[in-house]
């Protein structure tokens, strides 16, 4: 996730009408399903059909998408993140130490052109820098020509080419990840408004899924997602590029709009869809959230706001953040004092896990304006979903595990105490449509999952929902093993 202090501080007071249109996919989509595979000979790629290709998924800490650069192309694995804008990889010239295996070389490609604009991201933990270039960029044969993209030259705390996650969160040392999940670079699904080049005072430009839009590579402005559980294997889940698969949820889309900010420019695609007469900037997937519950918990906190708050729905994030006070009431209604801890110097509850046995839910409420509404949208999440195990692939067996939320305001994190993010860890929970042309986020309860939108629940169908089990890193302590969320706050 790209963490934008300036543009989370310009977060939202603006109404926007909630768009009431179902998306219905044309022809030209772009299915791009996610598989969970060994990858010991480089990228793997599998045609099912035209525009179809795999994604890998990261053992639940990130999910990668395979994307072709150049003439020829040349391959990267990148990271999926709807909480930041911009695709970077690392340049030639980035040094070994520092970088990812992959490198874009520029002069192989006969379309690359240079722009000798500098760029510097900063993620919730770690950051990138380099330079600003344009090159054909594709996805699964669907291509856009003169992308802008980042060829990067140092890196901090992320995607090394060690593979180590870390040191973002406290002072706990780094964890090795396992080799031959590797990602190359980054792959931002945010606004243009978001890039890195916008928030710096630069220009504005159109990220790769906006320009899929504005060059008609794609019929319908929109783009789906669906995770499925963390230990889900093979083809997961997966990505869609202008359209939805209703066999992936269980009752309808529930949409809510964008928040927008209060200054900047505007959408650049509104003169494609007719609405130059808007005033709302957008950068972030950022909906109204205005509270939280939790049923059949050892309590039952309501906590409801006065007025609405920004929530970032962020692919890029692998946990949950909430202030302080927030997270705490949730964690305590599902765990007993003597089951939960927090480690403040890694900033994650830790937690028994046997509360993964929990028939407690917890649910949030989206308004569907910028004013809480009476008719709330409610996305419940399993707390079974939520114990992540570190010494084993499964809670049942693990004797370590975490929570699936943290409070934003614990350790060296550079946020907001008052951040409300939901990452991977209830993200999985839900099919998610990101609507480019109408700037909403149509939600519904995902299948195979467990969770549940508006009181609809998703089928137990399209996978097992095997709750509570990811693959991680062994490790011998929790503040050891709680390094990994440095590098999974992208």
């Amino acid at each position: 996730m790209l963490i934008s202090s300036s543009l989370l501080l310009m977060a939202a007071a603006a109404v926007v009408a909630a768009p009431t249109e179902d998306i219905t996919p044309e022809k030209r989509i772009l299915r791009v399903p996610f598989e969970k595979v060994a990858r010991p000979n480089g990228h793997r790629l599998i045609k099912r059909d035209p525009f179809q290709t795999s994604l890998y998924n990261d053992d639940g800490s990130q999910y990668l998408i395979n994307v072709n650069i150049g003439t020829p192309p040349q391959s990267f694995s990148v990271a999926l993140d709807t909480g930041s804008a911009d695709l970077w990889v690392p340049g030639t010239n980035c040094p070994n130490n520092i970088c990812p295996y992959a490198k874009f070389d520029q002069t192989k490609s006969s379309t690359f052109n240079a722009t000798n604009q500098q760029f510097g991201i900063v993620y919730g933990s770690g950051s990138a820098n380099g330079t600003y270039v344009q090159d054909t960029v594709s996805v699964a044969g669907a291509t856009v020509s003169n992308q802008q993209f980042g060829l990067v030259t140092t890196t901090k705390d992320i995607l090394t080419q060690q593979g180590s996650l870390g040191g973002g969160i406290g002072s706990s040392p780094s964890v090795s990840q396992n080799s031959s999940t590797v990602s190359d670079g980054i792959f931002g699904l945010g606004y243009p408004q978001l890039t890195a080049s916008t928030s710096d005072g630069g220009s504005v430009y159109n990220p790769f899924v906006f320009n899929l839009v504005s060059q008609k590579v794609i019929s319908d402005p929109v783009f789906s997602i669906y995770l499925n559980s963390a230990s889900a294997t093979g083809n997961s889940g997966e990505i869609i590029f202008g359209g939805v698969d209703q066999s992936k949820y269980s009752g309808d889309l529930a949409y809510m709009p964008v928040a927008g900010l209060t200054s900047g420019s505007s959408n650049p695609l509104d003169t494609i869809f007719g609405n130059s007469g808007n005033s709302q900037v957008y950068a972030y997937w950022m909906v109204y959230g205005q509270g939280f519950t939790v049923t059949n918990g050892i309590s039952t906190p309501n906590i409801s706001m006065s007025s609405t708050f920004p929530v970032i729905l962020d692919t890029g994030t692998t946990l949950t953040y909430l202030p302080a006070k927030v997270a705490q009431q949730i964690a305590l209604s599902v765990a007993s004092q003597n089951d939960i801890a927090l480690d403040s110097s890694a900033g994650v509850y830790v937690i028994g896990c046997d509360v993964a046995n929990s028939n407690a839910e917890i649910q949030i409420q989206f308004s569907t304006s910028d004013k809480p509404s009476s008719t709330p949208i409610t996305f419940n999440v399993p707390v079974s979903q939520l114990v992540i195990p570190l010494d084993t692939t499964s809670a049942s067996t693990a004797s370590q595990c975490i929570f699936g939320i943290a409070p934003s305001s614990t350790g060296s994190l550079s946020t907001s105490s008052n951040l409300y993010l939901v990452g991977d860890s209830m993200l999985r929970s839900a099919y998610m449509v990101f609507d480019m042309g109408q700037n909403r986020v149509g939600l519904a309860a995902a299948n195979g999952v467990g969770g549940s939108v508006n009181g609809n629940s998703g089928s137990s169908s399209s996978s097992s929902s095997a709750a509570s089990t990811m693959s991680s890193p062994v490790v011998s302590s929790v503040i050891v093993a709680s390094a990994i969320l440095a590098f999974m706050f992208m």
